[in-house]
């Protein structure tokens, strides 16, 4: 009589099952987590600009960025060919000794590399490519414009320049401002409340400023945000009219201070001291003369009655002659009755006000 094996019990089949139920899982996982990897490397390698190509240890090309092909005459079909059969635009055998370093040390090596056609030169930069078990298998080699560098660096030698012109100017100013309204107050509390008024002024336009640097400052902005710090609404008592206007930012800056000075008077003595009083504003391009003017007036009405002031303090210096020293203008300054007339003619050019060709 024959003698059978026994079979696995339904227990054992159970567990086993249990058991690839569960490699199964691990391994979806992984696979899960590998591509996710590939398509985030993927989508990294497409998107930087630097120009990258991944060799493996016998000089076969395994992947490569989009800027590269700038330099080397890469395809999607190239992955695996040796980088000795792909055409260049630089002399890549000079880095075939460099890169059999590299991989014999696995130190990293850099050169500078000059394109054939000899008008740009590249850093590049060789390193071992680890794989995701941490073995080396290949390099990655990255190239680096050499005039782009320097132009970025030509830039922000220029940029700091700037910002330390800036500077420069704005602590020229904000002195100008302390110095001129000591002389014009006539006590401590008045120096102090004067002071900061202009000091916020001043800072309100050099964010005006610093929001579009090369683009101007916009003149109705400019005499909306200083009245609206003093809770002047637009439509209810200031009006304002006027086409596009836009001051460079120096000039924006002693302007704005001529709107403070204006609004300032306005609070203290003028419309705006009273819920009746009504300030319109309004401004114009007057191409009769030569060269053309910038005339911006400053009509204020049903307020107290105004009377010419005993003395000429900052605010009408300003208005008078910083104007016409800073931007050739002409100010008038009428102080009738019914409220303050002030126009303000100033010639139009480029040192002034910002056009669409800087």
């Amino acid at each position: 009589m024959a003698h059978e094996e026994p079979g696995a019990s339904p227990e054992e089949l159970q567990l086993v099952n249990e058991e690839l139920t569960i490699i199964n899982g691990e391994l979806t996982h992984r696979v899960e987590e590998l591509t996710r990897a590939t398509r985030d490397l993927k989508s990294f390698l497409e998107s930087t600009r630097i120009a990258t190509v991944f060799l493996d240890n016998e000089l076969r090309v395994m992947n490569f960025t989009p800027a590269i092909t700038q330099l080397l005459h890469l395809v999607e079909t190239d992955t695996g060919r040796p980088i000795t059969h792909i055409k260049a635009r630089i002399p890549i055998e000079e880095l075939y000794d460099d890169i059999r370093r590299v991989l014999r040390t696995l130190a990293s090596a850099e050169r500078e590399l000059s394109a054939l056609d000899g008008d740009t030169r590249y850093i590049v930069r060789i390193l071992p490519y680890h794989s995701i078990d941490d073995v080396i298998a290949g390099v990655v080699i990255t190239f680096i414009d050499v005039p782009a560098i320097t132009r970025a660096e030509e830039r922000q030698r220029l940029l700091l320049a700037e910002l330390q012109h800036r500077v420069r100017n704005t602590l020229g100013v904000v002195r100008s401002i302390a110095r001129r309204s000591a002389e014009s107050a006539t006590t401590v509390e008045e120096y102090a409340s004067h002071l900061d008024g202009r000091l916020n002024a001043f800072a309100r336009t050099q964010a005006l400023v610093t929001r579009d640097p090369e683009g101007g400052v916009d003149l109705e902005y400019l005499v909306v945000e200083e009245l609206l710090a003093y809770n002047a609404r637009e439509g209810e008592q200031m009006q304002v009219s006027g086409p596009k206007v836009r001051f460079q930012p120096k000039a924006a800056e002693t302007f704005a201070l001529a709107i403070h000075e204006l609004a300032t008077n306005a609070l203290k003595y003028g419309a705006l001291s009273q819920p009746s009083g009504r300030i319109e504003i309004g401004w114009r391009i007057d191409e009769s003369t030569e060269p053309a003017e910038l005339v911006f007036e400053w009509r204020e009405r049903s307020g107290p009655q105004v009377k010419p002031p005993p003395r000429k303090g900052f605010g009408t210096e300003l208005l008078e002659r910083t104007l016409a020293f800073e931007f050739k203008g002409l100010t008038s300054l009428a102080f009738d009755p019914p409220g303050l007339q002030c126009t303000i003619a100033i010639p139009l050019n480029k040192r002034t006000f910002h056009t669409p060709d800087g």
